[in-house]
């Protein structure tokens, strides 16, 4: 079967197509920036993996989390952003992030969801550390 286009078609086509095109280029309503979440001081202390204390090793986790309103990271949402090459501390760190607090993120005065990677440093007493350590 031929379809031909005739003149009343050609007509609501194009009309179509203009809508939808001016429709396609509006712009979304600017939203204010988010001012992110941070956390709060005195956090309880993150247990130091005793197997790598005992071996001197020294690592950085950067996880991701998201906060809620309240401050607190949402249950299951913890993921190691960048692991620290050390299975002890990657699992040291994802068990305390439930633990974690924070002051919530912020849009337009008023405090949203929002993610965040956090750094969660393992590092030695500096009487621990051997002076080839410390440099």
């Amino acid at each position: 079967m031929l379809i031909r286009f005739n003149a009343m078609t050609r007509i609501f086509s194009c009309l179509a197509l203009a809508v939808f095109s001016v429709g396609c280029s509006r712009k979304p309503p600017a939203q204010e920036p988010v001012t992110p979440a941070v956390p709060i001081a005195g956090q309880p202390e993150i247990p130091y993996p005793s197997e790598l204390f005992n071996r001197r090793i020294q690592g950085e986790v950067m996880l991701y989390v998201v906060v809620d309103t309240t401050g607190t990271v949402i249950r299951d949402s913890t993921r190691i952003a960048t692991s620290s090459g050390q299975a002890a501390f990657d699992a040291a760190a994802l068990t305390a992030a439930q633990s974690l607090r924070f002051t919530p993120a912020q849009q337009s005065g008023k405090p949203v969801v929002a993610p965040i990677q956090v750094p969660i440093r393992f590092t030695l007493p500096d009487s621990l550390l051997s002076p080839k350590d410390s440099s």
